[in-house]
This record gives structure tokens, sequence and C-alpha cells, in this order.
């Protein structure tokens, strides 16, 4: 059962504004969700979050950032994540690829990257599409997993030898290499993670992965306090978007997140 402070389980949030992280429970273990425009932004949130109750019970955790560049971005990552909730599906993978073909018959022009983290029985399968990613960390700071974007900055970075700081500041690291709306589309799925008391599971869009370095986020998420992790998240991410410093990553973005804290 999933519960949910002013919101009726399963939720969606689409085109949300919210001045603070929003609580939600899965049995003994509990969460925060984020979503918000980008700080002086001329459009609407392009994002769009799902916290819902999958195949087999699973919980479903998704993200999914919707292409600026194209139009629709919204609209594909609404379909995306109510995609999840359908129980018609054998997958996860199979519920993105079905959004994906029905887009590509009736001509649907957009796109939208994509993450989902499917926790079931003490462990988590994570899926994504592009540069929305997930992350687990350990109580003690310890990166457990984490995904590797599909773009071409991405991969340079995981496999080619680019250092971080010149990831994070590079002039193509918006580029896309794989995203839903595209019939080269292709789910990435993780191997499944076994969850030690204390991970902290952190799914979000670019608006996060783009702002910080990796062991700033690891340093905010070991805190035993979630609502003190997402307040932490929410508030130096606007600070770095509105920052002048070259000396620290800073992208102005919508930014949505789910962080999950696993009890045991």
């Amino acid at each position: 059962m999933i519960e949910a402070l002013g919101l009726t389980p399963p939720f969606f949030l689409f085109d949300e504004e919210f001045d603070v992280p929003r609580r939600f429970r899965h049995d003994t273990q509990e969460g925060f969700c984020f979503t918000r425009s980008k700080p002086g932004g001329y459009q609407n949130n392009q994002d769009a979050m799902a916290v819902v109750s999958g195949i087999n019970d699973a919980l479903v955790l998704a993200v999914a950032d919707g292409l600026g560049g194209l139009p629709n971005g919204a609209k594909v990552a609404r379909r995306a994540v109510e995609s999840l909730a359908s129980l018609t599906c054998t997958s996860l993978p199979e519920c993105i690829q079905s959004v994906n073909d029905v887009m590509l018959s009736d001509g649907f022009v957009g796109g939208c990257t994509l993450a989902v983290a499917e926790i079931a029985c003490g462990q988590v399968v994570v899926h994504h599409v592009g540069d929305a990613g997930a992350l687990i960390v350990s109580d003690l700071g310890a990166v457990r997993f984490k995904t590797v974007p599909h773009s071409p900055v991405g991969r340079a970075e995981a496999h080619e030898g680019l250092e971080e700081a010149a990831a994070l500041s590079h002039p193509q690291r918006h580029v896309v290499s794989n995203m839903i709306g595209d019939d080269r589309m292709w789910v990435e799925t993780s191997a499944p993670v076994t969850l030690q008391p204390g991970d902290t599971v952190v799914v979000a869009s670019d608006g996060l992965w783009d702002n910080f370095f990796r062991k700033e986020i690891v340093e905010m998420v070991v805190n035993d306090d979630l609502l003190a992790v997402s307040q932490a998240i929410v508030n130096r991410a606007t600070a770095r978007m509105t920052a002048t410093l070259a000396s620290v990553p800073a992208k102005k973005d919508d930014l949505s997140f789910i962080v999950f804290r696993f009890a045991g």
C-alpha cells in the first residue's frame, strides 16, 4: 500500500510546482518527491513523475523528462509514466516499448527520457532511457549503483576517460542518444541490486545530475532524516541553477526527483 500526503495512490505528477518535497510511505518505508520548473522558466514543467504499485505489487518510482527541443515534451513524459501503472504488460520494459510503438504509429512528434526504479522483495531493478537516471547510496555513503546516461558525453565519461568536471561543463551535455519517441529507442535494464537497510534510492531528471558532482549528491543523501535530504537537494539545486561561479556545475532546468529509504 502506498500512502501519500495530499495525494491519492497510485499517483502521478504532471506540470506541478512544489514548494516543498512531498512525503509518501510504502509499508514501513518512506520516500519524498519533488518537481518544479526551472527558475525563470518561460514554459511549463516538462517533467512527469509516478509512484505506483506495479507488476506483482512492486513499488515503481519513475521520473520522465520531456525534451524541450521538441514539441509535446510534457505530453510524452506524461504518457511514459502513465504506462507504468498498466498491469496488462508482462514487464516495465514492455510498457515503455509499447508507449514508444504507439507514438510512432500515431505520428506523435516529441520525446522524453525516463528512469524507473522497480522495487520488490528487497531488490531493485532500474530501467532507463536517455539521461534521466538513478543512484543507490548506502547509509555509509558508498555508491552501490548508478546509471550511465545514454548520451555522447555520458559515454565518454563512463568509458573514454572524460573527467567528471569536464563532462558537467561540456557544451554538448544536453545531447542524448536515446529517447522515447524514436524508432531506435531501447531500454537499459540493470541486474537486480539487493538493498541493504539504510540504502537510499534516488531517481531524477538531469536537472539534478547536471548540477552536482556525484560526491556532493552522496554527501546530501547520507543523512538520517530523508526530509532533510530532500530539502537540501531543493535548496542547493536552486542555488546552483542561479549561480555564476564557474567552479561549480550550474544549469537551469526543471528539477524532479524521488528519494526512497529502504528500511529492511
